[in-house]
Protein backbone atom coordinates (compact mmCIF):
# COMPACT_ATOMS: atom_id res chain seq x y z
CA UNK A 1 0.00 0.00 0.00
CA UNK A 2 0.47 3.78 -0.30
CA UNK A 3 0.01 6.69 1.84
CA UNK A 4 1.44 9.30 3.67
CA UNK A 5 0.40 12.34 6.44
CA UNK A 6 0.73 15.81 6.97
CA UNK A 7 -0.29 18.32 9.70
CA UNK A 8 -1.91 21.85 10.08
CA UNK A 9 -1.99 24.08 12.41
CA UNK A 10 -5.34 22.30 14.61
CA UNK A 11 -5.44 18.69 12.60
CA UNK A 12 -3.37 15.97 10.91
CA UNK A 13 -4.44 13.95 7.80
CA UNK A 14 -3.79 10.68 6.41
CA UNK A 15 -4.36 8.94 3.18
CA UNK A 16 -4.15 5.39 2.16
CA UNK A 17 -3.93 4.04 -1.03
CA UNK A 18 -5.87 1.04 -0.97
CA UNK A 19 -6.76 -0.24 -4.66
CA UNK A 20 -8.77 2.04 -6.43
CA UNK A 21 -10.03 3.52 -2.92
CA UNK A 22 -8.75 6.41 -0.65
CA UNK A 23 -8.76 6.21 2.92
CA UNK A 24 -8.28 9.47 4.60
CA UNK A 25 -8.14 9.73 8.74
CA UNK A 26 -8.84 13.35 9.94
CA UNK A 27 -7.36 13.78 13.62
CA UNK A 28 -7.89 16.35 15.62
CA UNK A 29 -4.09 17.68 17.42
CA UNK A 30 -6.29 18.85 20.77
CA UNK A 31 -5.49 21.87 20.63
CA UNK A 32 -8.67 23.26 20.64
CA UNK A 33 -12.48 21.92 21.51
CA UNK A 34 -13.37 20.09 18.28
CA UNK A 35 -16.75 20.71 16.85
CA UNK A 36 -15.95 19.43 13.01
CA UNK A 37 -13.50 18.80 10.78
CA UNK A 38 -13.20 18.47 6.82
CA UNK A 39 -10.94 18.51 3.65
CA UNK A 40 -11.64 19.49 -0.02
CA UNK A 41 -9.94 18.31 -2.83
CA UNK A 42 -8.64 21.59 -4.59
CA UNK A 43 -5.86 24.58 -4.04
CA UNK A 44 -8.75 26.53 -2.99
CA UNK A 45 -12.15 27.10 -1.18
CA UNK A 46 -14.37 27.74 -4.26
CA UNK A 47 -15.71 25.11 -6.14
CA UNK A 48 -13.88 22.75 -4.59
CA UNK A 49 -15.19 19.47 -3.59
CA UNK A 50 -15.50 19.18 0.08
CA UNK A 51 -16.04 16.30 3.33
CA UNK A 52 -17.53 17.46 6.12
CA UNK A 53 -17.09 15.10 9.16
CA UNK A 54 -18.60 15.56 13.22
CA UNK A 55 -19.40 13.19 16.12
CA UNK A 56 -22.62 13.14 17.10
CA UNK A 57 -23.77 12.35 20.71
CA UNK A 58 -24.65 9.04 20.01
CA UNK A 59 -21.53 8.34 19.36
CA UNK A 60 -22.20 8.02 15.72
CA UNK A 61 -20.42 10.01 13.09
CA UNK A 62 -21.99 12.51 10.52
CA UNK A 63 -20.60 12.75 6.50
CA UNK A 64 -21.46 15.76 4.61
CA UNK A 65 -20.40 16.37 1.22
CA UNK A 66 -20.76 20.25 -0.05
CA UNK A 67 -19.03 22.57 -2.10
CA UNK A 68 -19.32 26.41 -2.29
CA UNK A 69 -19.08 28.97 -5.43
CA UNK A 70 -17.01 31.45 -3.52
CA UNK A 71 -15.15 32.21 -0.03
CA UNK A 72 -18.69 31.57 1.47
CA UNK A 73 -20.51 28.58 3.85
CA UNK A 74 -20.67 25.31 1.82
CA UNK A 75 -23.84 24.08 1.05
CA UNK A 76 -24.69 20.17 0.23
CA UNK A 77 -24.06 18.14 -2.59
CA UNK A 78 -26.67 15.36 -3.58
CA UNK A 79 -24.72 14.44 -6.53
CA UNK A 80 -20.76 15.07 -5.81
CA UNK A 81 -17.93 13.83 -8.37
CA UNK A 82 -16.53 11.09 -5.68
CA UNK A 83 -19.08 9.74 -2.82
CA UNK A 84 -17.84 9.42 0.25
CA UNK A 85 -18.43 6.76 3.41
CA UNK A 86 -17.79 7.59 6.41
CA UNK A 87 -15.69 4.13 8.40
CA UNK A 88 -17.60 4.19 11.68
CA UNK A 89 -15.91 1.68 13.15
CA UNK A 90 -12.58 3.24 12.37
CA UNK A 91 -13.53 6.33 13.84
CA UNK A 92 -12.43 7.38 17.62
CA UNK A 93 -14.78 9.90 18.78
CA UNK A 94 -13.12 10.32 22.43
CA UNK A 95 -10.02 11.13 23.96
CA UNK A 96 -7.20 14.09 23.32
CA UNK A 97 -6.86 13.39 19.97
CA UNK A 98 -10.29 12.10 18.33
CA UNK A 99 -10.17 11.02 14.68
CA UNK A 100 -12.76 10.96 11.78
CA UNK A 101 -12.46 8.38 9.27
CA UNK A 102 -13.87 8.36 5.35
CA UNK A 103 -13.14 6.26 1.92
CA UNK A 104 -13.45 7.64 -1.35
CA UNK A 105 -12.67 6.14 -4.73
CA UNK A 106 -9.27 7.15 -6.16
CA UNK A 107 -9.28 9.93 -8.38
CA UNK A 108 -6.07 8.30 -9.74
CA UNK A 109 -3.21 10.82 -8.67
CA UNK A 110 -2.78 9.75 -5.39
CA UNK A 111 0.28 7.46 -6.08
CA UNK A 112 1.60 10.11 -8.60
CA UNK A 113 3.17 12.89 -6.11
CA UNK A 114 1.64 15.95 -3.51
CA UNK A 115 -1.53 16.20 -4.08
CA UNK A 116 -3.35 19.50 -2.86
CA UNK A 117 -5.95 19.67 -0.50
CA UNK A 118 -7.53 22.27 1.87
CA UNK A 119 -8.55 21.62 5.17
CA UNK A 120 -10.93 23.34 8.10
CA UNK A 121 -11.53 23.06 11.48
CA UNK A 122 -14.77 24.39 13.45
CA UNK A 123 -15.01 24.66 17.16
CA UNK A 124 -18.76 24.63 17.60
CA UNK A 125 -20.28 20.61 16.75
CA UNK A 126 -23.84 21.45 14.72
CA UNK A 127 -25.52 19.64 17.44
CA UNK A 128 -27.86 17.60 14.78
CA UNK A 129 -26.95 14.23 12.80
CA UNK A 130 -28.38 15.79 9.86
CA UNK A 131 -26.01 16.04 6.81
CA UNK A 132 -27.18 19.81 5.80
CA UNK A 133 -27.06 20.72 9.51
CA UNK A 134 -25.98 24.12 9.99
CA UNK A 135 -21.97 24.58 10.37
CA UNK A 136 -20.66 27.31 12.69
CA UNK A 137 -17.12 29.19 11.11
CA UNK A 138 -14.41 27.74 11.86
CA UNK A 139 -11.65 28.18 13.63
CA UNK A 140 -9.16 27.72 11.46
CA UNK A 141 -8.27 27.07 7.41
CA UNK A 142 -5.68 26.58 5.20
CA UNK A 143 -3.90 25.00 1.94
CA UNK A 144 -1.61 21.72 2.35
CA UNK A 145 -0.06 19.27 0.27
CA UNK A 146 0.03 15.32 1.15
CA UNK A 147 2.40 13.14 -0.47
CA UNK A 148 0.61 9.60 -0.71
CA UNK A 149 2.92 7.80 -3.04
CA UNK A 150 5.42 6.87 -0.36
CA UNK A 151 5.23 2.88 0.17
CA UNK A 152 4.39 1.95 3.79
CA UNK A 153 6.17 -1.20 3.35
CA UNK A 154 9.61 0.56 3.35
CA UNK A 155 8.17 2.74 6.15
CA UNK A 156 6.88 2.75 9.75
CA UNK A 157 4.09 5.74 8.80
CA UNK A 158 0.79 4.71 9.48
CA UNK A 159 -1.30 7.30 7.83
CA UNK A 160 -4.40 5.57 10.14
CA UNK A 161 -2.90 7.60 12.94
CA UNK A 162 -1.34 10.57 11.31
CA UNK A 163 -0.32 12.45 14.82
CA UNK A 164 1.77 10.80 15.63
CA UNK A 165 3.55 9.41 12.39
CA UNK A 166 4.44 12.69 10.60
CA UNK A 167 7.64 13.45 10.71
CA UNK A 168 7.56 17.24 9.15
CA UNK A 169 4.37 18.58 7.67
CA UNK A 170 4.85 20.46 4.41
CA UNK A 171 4.50 24.14 3.87
CA UNK A 172 0.72 25.78 2.72
CA UNK A 173 0.21 28.88 0.78
CA UNK A 174 -1.54 29.89 3.42
CA UNK A 175 0.93 29.80 6.09
CA UNK A 176 -0.92 27.60 8.06
CA UNK A 177 1.31 24.41 8.79
CA UNK A 178 5.08 23.92 10.16
CA UNK A 179 7.11 21.69 11.38
CA UNK A 180 5.85 18.33 13.42
CA UNK A 181 8.09 15.74 15.57
CA UNK A 182 7.57 12.12 15.47
CA UNK A 183 6.52 12.47 18.79
CA UNK A 184 2.03 13.31 19.36
CA UNK A 185 3.22 15.32 22.33
CA UNK A 186 6.10 17.20 20.64
CA UNK A 187 3.63 17.54 17.36
CA UNK A 188 3.40 21.67 16.98
CA UNK A 189 4.60 22.26 20.44
CA UNK A 190 5.54 26.37 19.00
CA UNK A 191 1.90 26.14 17.22
CA UNK A 192 1.34 30.16 16.47
CA UNK A 193 -1.66 31.91 18.31
CA UNK A 194 -4.81 31.84 16.33
CA UNK A 195 -7.07 34.35 15.94
CA UNK A 196 -9.39 34.20 18.48
CA UNK A 197 -6.92 33.01 20.87
CA UNK A 198 -5.05 36.06 20.39
CA UNK A 199 -8.73 37.71 20.87
CA UNK A 200 -8.70 35.94 24.35
CA UNK A 201 -5.32 36.74 25.90
CA UNK A 202 -6.28 40.57 24.98
CA UNK A 203 -9.34 39.91 26.95
CA UNK A 204 -7.28 38.61 29.74
CA UNK A 205 -5.24 41.09 29.81
CA UNK A 206 -7.34 44.26 29.81
CA UNK A 207 -9.55 42.33 32.33
CA UNK A 208 -6.98 42.24 34.68
CA UNK A 209 -6.05 45.61 34.64
CA UNK A 210 -9.69 47.31 34.53
CA UNK A 211 -10.96 44.77 37.74
CA UNK A 212 -8.64 43.97 39.69
CA UNK A 213 -5.61 46.84 39.01
CA UNK A 214 -7.94 50.05 38.31
CA UNK A 215 -10.84 49.38 40.56
CA UNK A 216 -9.12 47.96 43.72
CA UNK A 217 -6.81 51.08 43.52
CA UNK A 218 -9.80 53.37 43.09
CA UNK A 219 -11.42 52.03 46.40
CA UNK A 220 -7.79 52.34 48.28
CA UNK A 221 -7.41 55.71 47.45
CA UNK A 222 -10.92 56.22 48.68
CA UNK A 223 -10.42 54.60 51.90
CA UNK A 224 -7.14 55.94 52.40
CA UNK A 225 -6.87 59.59 51.45
CA UNK A 226 -10.62 60.88 52.65
CA UNK A 227 -9.72 61.74 55.35
CA UNK A 228 -6.74 63.61 54.59
CA UNK A 229 -7.16 65.30 51.53
CA UNK A 230 -10.60 66.35 49.31
CA UNK A 231 -8.99 65.58 46.50
CA UNK A 232 -9.31 61.72 46.96
CA UNK A 233 -12.82 62.05 45.28
CA UNK A 234 -11.46 63.38 42.02
CA UNK A 235 -8.94 60.40 41.94
CA UNK A 236 -11.25 58.18 42.57
CA UNK A 237 -13.91 58.50 40.28
CA UNK A 238 -11.07 59.59 37.03
CA UNK A 239 -9.78 55.93 38.29
CA UNK A 240 -12.97 54.17 38.12
CA UNK A 241 -14.83 55.37 35.63
CA UNK A 242 -12.20 57.52 33.11
CA UNK A 243 -9.42 55.04 33.46
CA UNK A 244 -11.11 51.99 34.17
CA UNK A 245 -14.26 52.12 31.88
CA UNK A 246 -12.93 52.37 28.39
CA UNK A 247 -10.71 49.12 29.47
CA UNK A 248 -13.34 47.66 30.87
CA UNK A 249 -15.59 48.07 27.53
CA UNK A 250 -12.84 47.42 25.22
CA UNK A 251 -12.46 43.56 27.48
CA UNK A 252 -15.41 42.60 27.06
CA UNK A 253 -16.01 43.47 23.38
CA UNK A 254 -12.72 41.46 22.95
CA UNK A 255 -13.96 38.39 24.78
CA UNK A 256 -17.39 38.53 22.84
CA UNK A 257 -15.46 38.39 19.59
CA UNK A 258 -13.31 35.37 21.08
CA UNK A 259 -16.55 33.71 21.83
CA UNK A 260 -18.06 34.12 18.68
CA UNK A 261 -14.74 33.23 16.44
CA UNK A 262 -14.60 29.99 18.92
CA UNK A 263 -17.87 28.48 17.46
CA UNK A 264 -19.91 29.23 20.70
CA UNK A 265 -23.41 30.08 20.43
CA UNK A 266 -24.40 31.25 23.80
CA UNK A 267 -23.12 31.80 27.39
CA UNK A 268 -21.85 27.76 27.69
CA UNK A 269 -20.73 28.28 30.91
CA UNK A 270 -19.78 29.80 34.88
CA UNK A 271 -17.21 32.30 33.46
CA UNK A 272 -19.01 33.87 30.74
CA UNK A 273 -21.97 34.32 33.01
CA UNK A 274 -20.54 36.14 35.61
CA UNK A 275 -18.41 37.99 32.87
CA UNK A 276 -21.87 39.67 31.38
CA UNK A 277 -22.73 39.98 35.04
CA UNK A 278 -19.62 42.14 36.05
CA UNK A 279 -20.07 43.76 33.19
CA UNK A 280 -23.48 45.13 34.19
CA UNK A 281 -23.13 45.23 37.70
CA UNK A 282 -20.31 48.29 36.92
CA UNK A 283 -22.20 50.02 35.37
CA UNK A 284 -24.50 49.78 37.60
CA UNK A 285 -22.30 50.97 40.19
CA UNK A 286 -20.81 53.58 37.75
CA UNK A 287 -24.37 55.04 37.90
CA UNK A 288 -24.67 54.49 41.95
CA UNK A 289 -21.97 56.37 42.31
CA UNK A 290 -22.55 59.40 40.51
CA UNK A 291 -26.44 59.60 42.21
CA UNK A 292 -24.61 59.52 45.41
CA UNK A 293 -22.52 62.20 44.05
CA UNK A 294 -25.28 64.43 42.72
CA UNK A 295 -28.28 63.97 44.84
CA UNK A 296 -28.22 64.67 48.69
CA UNK A 297 -31.58 63.46 50.29
CA UNK A 298 -32.69 65.31 53.02
CA UNK A 299 -34.61 63.86 55.86
CA UNK A 300 -33.07 60.69 58.45
CA UNK A 301 -34.75 57.94 56.65
CA UNK A 302 -32.10 54.92 56.88
CA UNK A 303 -29.50 56.89 57.60
CA UNK A 304 -26.31 55.17 59.84
CA UNK A 305 -24.17 57.97 61.44
CA UNK A 306 -25.30 60.49 58.97
CA UNK A 307 -25.17 59.04 55.77
CA UNK A 308 -27.84 56.87 53.50
CA UNK A 309 -28.26 53.76 52.56
CA UNK A 310 -27.06 53.89 49.29
CA UNK A 311 -23.50 55.07 50.22
CA UNK A 312 -22.88 51.66 52.45
CA UNK A 313 -24.77 50.10 49.41
CA UNK A 314 -22.20 51.55 47.01
CA UNK A 315 -19.39 50.62 49.59
CA UNK A 316 -20.62 46.75 49.77
CA UNK A 317 -21.58 46.48 45.89
CA UNK A 318 -17.69 47.37 45.01
CA UNK A 319 -16.15 44.86 47.12
CA UNK A 320 -18.73 42.29 45.89
CA UNK A 321 -17.36 43.56 42.26
CA UNK A 322 -13.48 43.14 42.82
CA UNK A 323 -14.46 40.07 44.57
CA UNK A 324 -16.08 38.14 41.76
CA UNK A 325 -13.53 39.97 39.68
CA UNK A 326 -10.61 37.55 41.30
CA UNK A 327 -13.00 34.62 41.08
CA UNK A 328 -13.41 35.34 37.59
CA UNK A 329 -9.57 35.96 36.57
CA UNK A 330 -8.87 32.72 38.08
CA UNK A 331 -11.48 30.66 36.38
CA UNK A 332 -9.84 32.32 33.00
CA UNK A 333 -6.72 30.74 32.95
CA UNK A 334 -7.27 27.93 35.08
CA UNK A 335 -10.24 26.45 33.26
CA UNK A 336 -11.42 28.42 29.91
CA UNK A 337 -7.78 28.70 28.35
CA UNK A 338 -6.97 25.19 28.65
CA UNK A 339 -11.03 24.19 27.88
CA UNK A 340 -10.72 26.00 24.65
CA UNK A 341 -7.78 26.60 23.41
CA UNK A 342 -6.18 22.99 24.07
CA UNK A 343 -2.90 24.49 24.71
CA UNK A 344 -3.15 23.41 28.20
CA UNK A 345 -2.42 25.35 31.65
CA UNK A 346 -0.93 28.73 31.85
CA UNK A 347 2.57 28.90 33.94
CA UNK A 348 2.23 28.62 37.81
CA UNK A 349 3.88 32.37 37.45
CA UNK A 350 0.21 33.34 36.94
CA UNK A 351 -1.40 31.84 39.62
CA UNK A 352 1.19 32.83 42.12
CA UNK A 353 0.62 36.66 40.97
CA UNK A 354 -2.87 35.81 41.70
CA UNK A 355 -2.43 34.85 44.98
CA UNK A 356 0.10 37.70 45.99
CA UNK A 357 -2.74 40.15 44.78
CA UNK A 358 -5.58 38.12 46.07
CA UNK A 359 -3.66 38.93 49.86
CA UNK A 360 -2.52 42.54 49.19
CA UNK A 361 -5.76 44.11 47.63
CA UNK A 362 -8.06 43.11 51.12
CA UNK A 363 -5.05 44.00 53.06
CA UNK A 364 -4.09 47.32 51.76
CA UNK A 365 -7.91 47.87 51.96
CA UNK A 366 -9.16 47.00 55.65
CA UNK A 367 -6.20 47.95 57.33
CA UNK A 368 -7.54 51.65 56.16
CA UNK A 369 -10.93 50.76 57.51
CA UNK A 370 -9.15 49.48 60.87
CA UNK A 371 -7.42 52.29 61.25
CA UNK A 372 -9.41 55.38 59.53
CA UNK A 373 -12.52 54.76 60.11
CA UNK A 374 -13.28 56.07 62.90
CA UNK A 375 -11.36 59.14 62.27
CA UNK A 376 -13.66 59.24 59.26
CA UNK A 377 -16.86 59.30 61.33
CA UNK A 378 -15.31 62.14 63.97
CA UNK A 379 -14.63 64.64 60.77
CA UNK A 380 -17.86 64.44 59.68
CA UNK A 381 -19.49 64.38 63.19
CA UNK A 382 -17.67 67.67 63.50
CA UNK A 383 -18.44 68.97 60.09
CA UNK A 384 -22.40 68.41 60.85
CA UNK A 385 -22.19 70.09 63.75
CA UNK A 386 -20.31 73.16 62.90
CA UNK A 387 -22.81 73.76 59.55
CA UNK A 388 -25.93 73.27 61.99
CA UNK A 389 -24.12 75.95 64.61
CA UNK A 390 -23.93 78.11 60.91
CA UNK A 391 -27.93 77.76 60.45
CA UNK A 392 -27.77 75.31 57.74
CA UNK A 393 -30.36 72.45 57.14
CA UNK A 394 -27.42 70.70 55.07
CA UNK A 395 -27.09 66.91 55.75
CA UNK A 396 -23.34 65.99 54.74
CA UNK A 397 -20.10 67.79 55.56
CA UNK A 398 -18.64 70.62 54.06
CA UNK A 399 -15.32 70.21 55.03
CA UNK A 400 -14.78 67.13 53.22
CA UNK A 401 -16.92 66.48 50.30
CA UNK A 402 -18.33 64.68 48.77
CA UNK A 403 -18.50 61.89 50.94
CA UNK A 404 -18.47 58.24 49.48
CA UNK A 405 -18.26 55.59 52.29
CA UNK A 406 -16.16 53.01 51.44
Amino acid sequence: MNGGAVCTNLMCIGGLVNGSTVQYTLQSLGRTRLGWMSIGFGAQMANSPMVILWSNTDGSVTLSQRQSPSQAAPTVVSNPPRTATVEQSLSVVSGTNPKLVFTIPSNGNEKTGKSTIIWALGGSNPGSSAVDASLAQHLDAGRTQIDMSQSLTASSKDPTNPISTIAQSTSSSSGSTSSASTSGDQVFSGIPLLPYQKYIIAHAILSVLGFLVFLPLGAIIARWFRTFTSIWYTAHWVLQFGVAMPVIVISFALGIQAVKLNGIQDLADAHMKWGVALFVLYWVQACLGAIIHYYKPAGAWLRVRGRTFQNYFHAILGLFIIGISFYQVRTGFRTEWPLYTGRGEVRNGANITWIVWLVLIPTFYFSGVVLLLRRQYQQEAASRLKTLNNGSDAQYPIVMKPVNTY
